[in-house]
């Protein structure tokens, strides 16, 4: 979301409170309030507006695989109301009625964000047969999956991984809730693809363009800028939050955008296979960061190519005495730098996938569609940064790797018909 669309919520949005974070972090214990960029008075009840609703299903386990989906008909608490202002930010985190504000609030801001990006209104890939999307916060189930027209989550589970965590909703982190509601965004812009045409990149892609829409999303976030800029001082080719996806904890992640996985070091588990594209993306959103701290003359070329290759303990505290150094005094400049850097990735990453067919899906074909992205929107300035991010992953333009993949997923996904799909 742009910078002055961002500005216009927070003058005349519906008020929410939103972990920004996994609240068992540290800096991130409290919810913080997020503007929904719809006028006060025009969300109602549930909450519900005209793309999404809220039901807070009573001891409900989850959809099983055939014939059982939205509208959901059981026993349920009932609907959070807004307050006389039309706000939902005065309901009390510590309260059930929470992971339904939360939820309802994460799906409609991580939207908002994605449709100012792709330029449009994006429309369920599930419309005709459900007009809005079924949100239902918690079930009695330690996973969480989407189907066709409803994201229902459960919660995480213990570290002993014995019980269920019902302290820890999924609903409630927004990283996991981002990310699965990006498969949904998916499956609107790109859609799935015939099982004779589908290869296992489909799914691979499938999860990387979840943790992207993942990453981007909670890049909305001040305390989140600030909490990463203070932390790496910068220097973003480093382990920290923004590189963590779906994170549990202060130590544990279901996977990290941030690695230096090559295509032939995964196997074909999906979430296995994304990991070389999440990579190589991830690092194009923080070139393109440095690469605005260059020519702000914030930092030198020379540190930028440095912290991109960096290798041994030396060299990376090194590498991070220098950007400290540059970054103090200049954080407001560091984060206009990184802010602009996301807007130019997130309008990258949409004309990209705005292009791409999902029938014989492969890295190639999506890293062909991000370069002419580039193209259209600044004449190619970033075609070589692309090309070398993915270059050393094994992924070239329109390459075609052929490989077998395992139906596994932390969230499944329905088609139509309740069947299981692969994702």
């Amino acid at each position: 979301m742009s910078k002055f669309l961002d500005e216009k919520a927070r003058e005349s949005g519906t008020r929410f409170l939103i972990y920004p974070q996994n609240k068992n972090l540290i800096g991130f214990e409290k919810p913080e309030v997020v503007y929904i960029n719809l006028v006060p008075g025009s969300i109602k009840a549930g909450p519900e507006d005209d793309k999404m609703y809220v039901v807070d299903a009573k001891n409900k386990h989850e959809y099983m695989y055939e014939f059982e989906g939205p509208p959901y008909k059981g026993p349920r608490f009932p609907a959070v109301e807004p307050d006389k202002e039309g706000h939902f930010d005065y309901i009390d985190p510590s309260s059930r009625e929470f992971s339904s504000t939360i939820m309802y609030a994460t799906v409609r801001r991580v939207l908002e964000i994605w449709e100012d990006y792709f330029g449009h209104s994006i429309e369920w890939y599930f419309r005709e047969k459900f007009p809005r999307l079924e949100l239902i916060p918690r079930v009695e189930w330690d996973n969480a999956h989407s189907g066709y027209g409803f994201v229902e989550f459960g919660f995480g589970r213990t570290l002993d991984n014995r019980h269920i965590d019902h302290d820890n909703p999924y609903c409630e982190n927004f990283d996991v809730l981002a990310h699965e509601i990006g498969h949904t965004i998916k499956n609107s812009i790109i859609g799935i693809p015939n099982k004779n045409e589908y290869t296992p990149e489909y799914s691979g892609h499938h999860e990387a363009f979840g943790d992207l829409v993942a990453i981007v999303s909670v890049l909305h976030f001040d305390s989140v800028v600030d909490h990463i800029l203070n932390n790496t001082k910068g220097n973003l080719f480093s382990v920290n939050e923004l590189s963590r996806m779906g994170e549990l904890s202060q130590s544990r992640e279901i996977r990290m955008a941030f690695n230096d996985k090559k295509m032939s070091d995964v196997g074909a588990e999906e979430h296995d296979l994304s990991e070389p594209f999440t990579g190589g993306a991830f690092d194009i959103l923080v070139e393109i960061f440095e690469r605005n701290l260059i020519e702000r003359v914030l930092i030198s070329e020379d540190l930028g190519k440095r912290s991109y290759h960096a290798k041994g303990e030396n060299e990376l505290k090194n590498i991070q005495n220098e950007f400290e150094e540059h970054y103090r005094g200049k954080e407001n400049e560091f984060k206009e730098a990184l802010l602009d850097a996301r807007d130019y990735f997130g309008k990258l990453m949409a004309k990209a996938w705005s292009n791409i067919t999902p029938n014989k899906l492969t890295y190639g074909k999506v890293l062909n569609n991000i370069i002419k992205a580039d193209q259209e929107l600044s004449g190619g300035k970033y075609k070589e940064t692309i090309l070398d991010c993915f270059d050393w992953r094994e992924i070239m333009p329109s390459s075609d790797n052929s490989r077998t993949l395992l139906s596994t997923h932390i969230v499944d996904e329905l088609n139509e018909e309740n069947e299981l799909v692969l994702v």
